[in-house]
């Protein structure tokens, strides 16, 4: 398998077919040697079903149901550890990237062996938006990672995109070690990664904007200051150092 895609989605049988059909379309025409990974996160409305459709129409398609809903890292780990591409994907159930940046990621890994995996960048100086983020996100979203570079290291301009590809092997180590099952865990992938030795390079994208996103930015400000201190606390404590192997 050359790309699996891995998205988590929760409640989203109002939009996922009108967001995921065409992409569907665009990936059997352009890369289909692909697989797409849906994990339910406790979906209460008609996702399941949706998604039960869909996968007996696809065999491309697999989906893979959790009773309860635990969050958005949840399922992308969830999602990322089974994938079995040479590539994978992460991404947002809205899909807000063109899925034309999947040729240009894979590309730009393929030509570049000292990078393990590539992150969009709304913050880089050469993306695009065909509908911007509300000022206030985009004022809290620079907070984050001024604090983030603070806290963690690093200086990137945005770690929070729902848009990550990696080679396999990146994936499956870093996501091992994430342990954030809501909001944070796109951040805490970055940080682990650079913990574990792996190189990120971000890239431009062509960013959409849905107005009808879950993200309410008081209360997820307050989550993130809570997730921030988890994960302080578990690098004290050393959760995310690789056990030492012994001879």
């Amino acid at each position: 398998m050359k790309l699996s895609i891995a998205i988590p989605v929760y409640n989203e049988a109002h939009r996922l077919p009108a967001k995921l059909e065409p992409y569907l379309m665009w990936l059997n025409t352009n890369l289909p040697d692909y697989e797409i990974v849906l994990v339910d996160d406790g979906s209460t409305d008609g996702t399941l079903r949706y998604l039960k459709d869909l996968s007996s129409r696809n065999e491309r398609v697999r989906f893979i149901h959790s009773p309860q809903n635990s969050g958005r890292g949840f399922g992308m780990k969830t999602g990322v550890l089974s994938a079995t591409g040479d590539y994978i994907l992460e991404t947002d159930a809205d899909l807000p990237v063109s899925p034309n940046h999947i040729i240009i990621f894979m590309k730009f890994l393929e030509e570049n062996q000292e990078y393990d995996y590539v992150i969009g960048s709304r913050g880089h100086p050469q993306s695009t938006f065909l509908l911007k983020q509300p000022a206030i996100r985009v004022f809290a979203g620079n907070v984050f990672h001024r604090i983030f570079s603070l806290l963690f290291g690093g200086n990137y301009k945005d770690i929070m995109c729902g848009f990550k590809m990696f080679r396999r092997g990146a994936a499956h180590e870093i996501f091992k070690y994430v342990y954030d099952e809501r909001y944070l865990a796109a951040a805490e992938i970055v940080f682990v990664g650079r913990k574990l030795g792996f190189r990120l390079k971000e890239l431009p994208v062509a960013w959409e904007d849905d107005r009808r996103s879950k993200v309410s930015v008081l209360k997820d400000t307050l989550r993130t200051i809570f997730g921030l201190g988890q994960m302080l606390l578990r690098n004290w404590r050393r959760k995310y150092d690789k056990p030492s192997t012994t001879i």
